[in-house]
């Protein structure tokens, strides 16, 4: 049977996804339009009608996994203004994104790449991980901070830190590893993570130290 003809909207949906999954094997240097092209079962003038330069392309590609990110963390994590607590904040984000790279390495393969080729993906990467969540964590650290309940850490470091912490364990565990772990070690990692975390802030353990 003949395929259905695509409109504009659903043929440049097709080739960003086809190229979001190259660009994320095998970087933006090593995923041709000729590939790109050939996976999508198109010519690469089609190509160039919806995107000018693979530059273009790649910005689209960037959009895209940014605006699907957004919209996860959206849906997955509590409003910040229900009063939601540091400890609970702390574990839901971590939650979250663990299983968000779990389901899914692209996006992180994505920055890797464009960190090893200096492309610009690599700091809207960043932006993007400066989420509402990792803010209000960074806040709550310095509201106790300011009320003297915990130890003077450097709020944004402090949050920095934990960001790193799961991001590297996503590296390690489901892109750099063959067969990432059972799901409970994510659970493993977040329930010490977050312990030693709030045990570094409170006063009262140094104090009972």
């Amino acid at each position: 049977m003949p395929q259905k003809r695509l409109s504009k909207t659903e043929r440049r949906k097709q080739i960003i996804e086809v190229a979001m999954d190259l660009f994320a094997s095998k970087g933006f240097k090593g995923a041709t339009t000729r590939a790109i092209a050939e996976t999508a079962g198109v010519s690469e003038a089609i190509i160039f009608r919806h995107f000018a330069t693979k530059e273009k392309l790649y910005d689209a590609i960037i959009t895209a996994s940014l605006e699907k990110r957004m919209a996860i963390w959206e849906r997955a994590i509590p409003s910040t203004r229900s009063g939601i607590g540091l400890e609970e904040l702390m574990r839901t984000y971590a939650r979250v994104f663990l299983e968000l790279n779990r389901k899914d390495q692209t996006f992180i393969r994505l920055m890797m790449y464009s960190a090893l080729e200096d492309h610009k993906f690599r700091q809207r990467f960043f932006e993007s991980n400066r989420t509402p969540y990792l803010r209000s964590i960074r806040a709550l650290i310095a509201t106790g901070v300011e009320s003297g309940e915990y130890e003077p850490v450097d709020p944004a470091l402090t949050t920095t830190s934990f960001f790193w912490t799961l991001l590297q364990y996503c590296i390690s565990r489901f892109v750099a590893s063959k067969d990432p772990p059972d799901p409970s070690s994510d659970k493993e990692l977040i329930d010490n993570l977050v312990s030693v975390t709030l045990r570094g802030l409170r006063k009262s353990h140094s104090a009972s130290t």
